[in-house]
């Protein structure tokens, strides 16, 4: 079985992930015991703090699910940072341009391929207890990079973005995207957004490149699935807030309906 994320999401047809915002240990390790390829750490919309990211990535770990953060903007410290966490890799908002993209990338590679700025303390690299050059050969192999793409300009630019080294899986934010394009709180079954997001997963496809949607908008197997023929071949299976509170909203209008 694959051990590294970047392999998992090579390796298969279909990957599926959940974003955490609860900062819940618990949730996150029940995902990994469910099966879940990998979980999404918040840090851009949820109150998670990196004291908090590190205990979630431990939980992950347990449960057998590989840690990612989504980092609260493209900036090389809180890049640094989190993967000093010891997590598989970020996750990056607001990509717009070949130059926000390679940035990012250059925040997660240690010189001479990057900035990313080295410690031996970190939990990254097991407090030090790991050889260096040991851990500089892993990260430089299965660090993951996810680019969100939400908005016109990085639409416009996504020929450039599939050209940039080092960045796995392109992440089409849909609902900052539908707001962008004037169709708020619309989702891919939209014509427009359905032809737009087809035509990328295919350019993205014939360069080598995995492309990532969330259910969230809509929360279904079935659009899930829909996705997936789409092109998609990461779903995020919206937040674990939200399907809790979807789940528990079904329970109370099941026992007692209005």
């Amino acid at each position: 079985m694959p051990t590294s994320l970047k392999e998992r999401l090579r390796s298969q047809s279909l990957s599926i992930g959940m974003q955490s915002f609860s900062g819940s240990p618990a949730l996150v390790e029940i995902l990994g015991l469910a099966g879940f390829d990998w979980v999404s750490l918040d840090m851009e919309h949820s109150p998670t703090g990196l004291e908090t990211i590190e205990h979630l990535a431990r939980a992950a770990r347990a449960g057998g699910t590989c840690p990612l953060v989504r980092v609260p903007r493209n900036d090389p410290i809180e890049i640094m940072r989190a993967l000093d966490r010891g997590v598989d890799g970020v996750i990056v908002p607001h990509i717009s341009s070949a130059a926000d993209l390679e940035a990012a990338v250059a925040a997660t590679r240690y010189h001479p391929a990057g900035i990313r700025g080295a410690c031996t303390s970190t939990r990254a690299s097991g407090y030090g207890t790991e050889r260096w050059t040991d851990y500089l050969e892993r990260a430089a192999r299965d660090l993951v990079v996810v680019a969100i793409i939400e908005d016109e300009d990085g639409v416009r630019n996504f020929d450039d973005l599939l050209k940039v080294d080092g960045a796995d899986v392109l992440w089409l934010g849909t609902r900052d995207l539908s707001q962008a394009m004037g169709l708020p709180d619309t989702d891919l079954h939209h014509p427009d957004l359905a032809r737009l997001a087809k035509d990328m997963c295919d350019r993205a496809a014939a360069r080598g490149k995995l492309m990532m949607a969330t259910v969230g908008p809509v929360l279904s197997i079935e659009y899930a699935q829909y996705l997936h023929g789409l092109g998609f071949q990461c779903i995020s299976y919206g937040t674990d807030v939200k399907n809790f509170g979807r789940f528990a909203r079904s329970v109370v209008s099941g026992l007692r309906p209005a």
